[in-house]
């Protein structure tokens, strides 16, 4: 024989599960609602003419440009992709790659929004090939009764100026720092491998905001214009005397780990990339 529990007359009502549907229904961060997939700004890419009024721009609301730099080959690419509207299984991809040989790296500026706008020049002895010395690829998927137009190619391959001035700017939200500083300047072979190791490497680093590399380099080319002279005294021992370190001293350590300190303050003072948040920490 069964015996039934007795329920006390204030005990709160065991909850349904359609209440506990209705609950997670109603809740904004369950997983059950539908989340739109996180959209990052687009790339934004003109080309310019050496005359007034010559400007075309190459992104469109249609298509999405993006960009790619190889550190290694020294190029750079630039891809379109057109998704047709209807069937998402058919597309148009254009892509073109430009190498730093045929490539004249200009500027490579830090935005107050904290994008990065990188200008190339293409000059009168590439810009009168048929494509500018540019390498093209084309993939197409699917059928197209009526090919969509690619600006990257009617606009910027096809061109017949002279002479090309392309501008790209990249979000904040498309890049990682100053290891997309490092990874640029090292695809245009505007830095060595020996310090584009070191820039990536960085840590703590603030944001691009204010980045001149065209400053940049005039400056260190006045410090060597100055310094160049017969009055001029180079050190010969990289390390000064001050802290060389014997066997035999007792305080060893203390006194290597103090010499380190000391030279990593001199290279972050001297280094031309240094952010200053750096240079005030320091001072």
């Amino acid at each position: 024989m069964k015996y039934f529990r007795a329920l006390h007359p204030h005990a709160p009502e065991k909850p349904t599960a359609e209440d506990d549907q209705t609950k997670r229904v109603d809740d904004p961060s369950c997983v059950c609602h539908f989340r739109y997939p996180i959209r990052f700004p687009k790339l934004e890419a003109v080309v310019c003419g050496p005359e007034t009024g010559q400007i075309r721009e190459l992104h469109q609301s249609e298509t999405q440009l993006d960009v790619a730099f190889d550190a290694v080959g020294s190029r750079m690419l630039i891809n379109e992709h057109y998704p047709n509207p209807v069937n998402r299984c058919m597309s148009v991809d254009v892509s073109l790659i430009l190498k730093a040989k045929y490539v004249q790296f200009v500027n490579l500026e830090g935005l107050s929004d904290h994008s990065l706008l990188l200008t190339l020049r293409i000059g009168r002895t590439a810009s009168a090939v048929r494509g500018n010395k540019m390498s093209l690829k084309e993939k197409v998927r699917g059928f197209f009764e009526c090919p969509p137009y690619m600006r990257l190619f009617e606009d910027l391959y096809e061109c017949r100026w002279p002479e090309k001035f392309i501008q790209i700017r990249l979000p904040e939200k498309r890049c990682k720092r100053w290891k997309t500083v490092a990874l640029i300047l090292k695809a245009f072979n505007q830095i060595t491998s020996e310090n584009y190791c070191q820039m990536a490497g960085m840590m703590m680093t603030p944001r691009v905001g204010g980045l001149d590399v065209r400053a940049i380099q005039g400056e260190i080319k006045a410090r060597k214009e100055k310094g160049k002279g017969s009055n001029k005294v180079r050190r010969r021992e990289p390390v000064s005397a001050k802290y060389k370190v014997a066997v035999s001293d007792a305080d060893k350590i203390e006194r290597v780990n103090q010499a380190y300190a000391v030279h990593l303050m001199a290279f972050i003072n001297s280094s031309p990339f240094t952010p200053r948040e750096y240079i005030d920490r320091l001072s």
